[in-house]
């Protein structure tokens, strides 16, 4: 009598745990990527209401009387179009800025820019807002200030309008 081995077998045992290894390799790149999409914010500043980022600049103050000022050019403020942003602080000492762009309302993912420094307190940078199934689009930009104390946060909110 001959023996037989089940050629299915260890393929699918192979196949179970180059799944299993894969899903631990996801596993641990979201653990480490956390942080980097979610930051810790040791500061959020107090949204202004009546900020017009399409009227001109915003201003958004912390606590210890220090401010960011937050333009975005052109102020129509088109989607899927190379976007301007300038960041102005005053009483920081800021070690990077960023802006993260996100739907209000809607997931729109991950949308963030660093801004270069080009002078004592002025950043610019460019950016571009995604295209969005809705003609109205309320967006909040959060400006990321990398500070020593950690990482501050002033929020902006607008609308962006699809033609």
């Amino acid at each position: 009598m001959t023996e037989t081995s089940s050629p299915g077998r260890p393929s699918a045992l192979l196949w179970a745990v180059a799944g299993l290894l894969l899903v631990a390799v996801v596993a641990v790149a979201l653990y480490k990527a956390w942080p980097l999409l979610n930051p810790t914010l040791a500061e959020i500043a107090p949204l202004d209401p009546s900020c017009d980022l399409r009227a001109g600049p915003c201003d958004a103050r912390f606590g210890g009387g220090e401010s960011v000022r937050f333009a975005i050019e052109p102020q129509s403020i088109p989607v899927v179009t190379p976007l301007r942003l300038v960041v102005q602080t005053t009483g920081f000492d800021v070690r990077a800025v960023e802006v993260d762009f996100a739907g209000v309302d809607m997931n729109m993912g991950y949308n963030r820019a660093g801004l270069d420094s080009v002078g004592p307190g002025l950043y610019e940078g460019q950016g571009t807002l995604p295209v969005c199934v809705r003609a109205r689009m309320e967006w909040e930009a959060r400006v990321l200030l990398h500070t020593a104390d950690g990482i501050l946060a002033a929020p902006f909110r607008f609308e962006t309008v699809r033609d």
